[in-house]
């Protein structure tokens, strides 16, 4: 064996192992406190209906994974060394009523002199990020990353189903190791609309199961997909169950959707080289590309067109003149 070889069977090895432990199929029996991120309800209920239908996670996806955990046990062994053990380490809970399930990273024994043992054990969860940290908790709960903030429902519905106060999220650093350390809160009111959201996949879930065999009145109790579709990009059913691009979409949806009008008012007040107006133009385009049709009238006040140039969807954003709406 040359050394070449070696170096390549070296790495094949790697990537088979962290992809084997990673792609194993998995259906939940209950909706895991992570998914309840997602505003996609319809995801969620294909994860917990057809988990088989998702697009197999590939070795780089795998590996982060991998890594995931690597981190967490890093920094389980750095928080003894510096004074802090951290107990309780992933202890499943579940919640049969609403169906949902998680584990918690753990738990750290802080001092407190009202607690029965002198002592508090205050929920930890651990992430690694290769981007900028949240600074605090409102920072958290409004970040623009959309995993961040199904990183910050998860962590609220595990205060909520375990009964504590509050808790702490610690962000470590990809790059240089370093920690951010967040304390939260429980936001009943917050935590409200996550619970509704686990009872509307619950019942759809049981509506599905009820359906039997016959799959087109199985499909017929899945949740509406998003309308601003801003969630496809990366989801495991999108290109094998749910085609979103393929899907029916009422025109007055978009016609009397103030949101998506405003975007695009602020989209055209930009300047084209300022970074909202990057993140904006990439928003609307993805929509309109995962969108059946080709000319959509906005607000009455935007036309919005897409043709096909090779593989690729152009989507090309004008502005109507006074009276052009109705012709459009």
């Amino acid at each position: 064996m040359t050394t070449a070889e070696l170096a390549q069977r070296i790495m094949d090895r790697q990537r088979g192992e962290r992809l084997a432990l990673h792609n194993r199929p998995w259906q939940p029996s209950a909706t895991p406190a992570t998914s309840l991120g997602y505003a996609c309800e319809r995801r969620i209920v294909y994860q917990r209906c057809w988990s088989d239908k998702a697009s197999p996670i590939g070795d780089e996806l795998a590996s982060i994974f991998e890594e995931g955990n690597l981190h967490q046990r890093d920094v389980r062994q750095e928080m003894a060394r510096l004074g802090w053990e951290v107990v309780e380490s992933e202890v499943n809970f579940r919640d049969d009523r609403l169906e949902i399930t998680g584990t918690i990273d753990g738990k750290i024994e802080v001092p407190d002199e009202t607690a029965r043992k002198g002592f508090r054990r205050v929920p930890l969860e651990i992430k690694s990020t290769a981007a900028s940290a949240p600074v605090d908790e409102a920072a958290w709960r409004n970040s623009e990353s959309s995993l961040l903030r199904r990183y910050y429902a998860q962590l609220q519905i595990y205060l909520y189903l375990t009964s504590e106060p509050d808790g702490l999220a610690l962000f470590k650093s990809k790059q240089t190791g370093l920690w951010v350390v967040v304390a939260v809160s429980l936001d009943y009111e917050y935590v409200e609309g996550l619970l509704r959201r686990a009872e509307r996949v619950r019942d759809a879930v049981a509506r599905i199961k009820a359906a039997g065999v016959d799959e087109a009145a199985r499909v017929a109790q899945l949740p509406d997909r998003l309308a601003d579709r801003s969630e496809c990009d990366g989801c495991p059913f999108r290109d094998t169950i749910c085609h979103p691009a393929e899907a029916a979409v009422d025109p007055l949806l978009l016609a009397e959707d103030p949101e998506l009008a405003a975007q695009l008012d602020e989209r055209a007040e930009l300047d084209a080289d300022a970074t909202r107006y990057d993140k904006l133009d990439k928003r609307i385009k993805a929509r309109f590309q995962l969108t059946s049709g080709d000319r959509f009238v906005v607000g009455s006040r935007w036309l919005v067109s897409k043709r096909k140039h090779g593989n690729d969807i152009r989507i090309k954003i004008q502005r109507l003149a006074s009276g052009e709406a109705e012709a459009a």
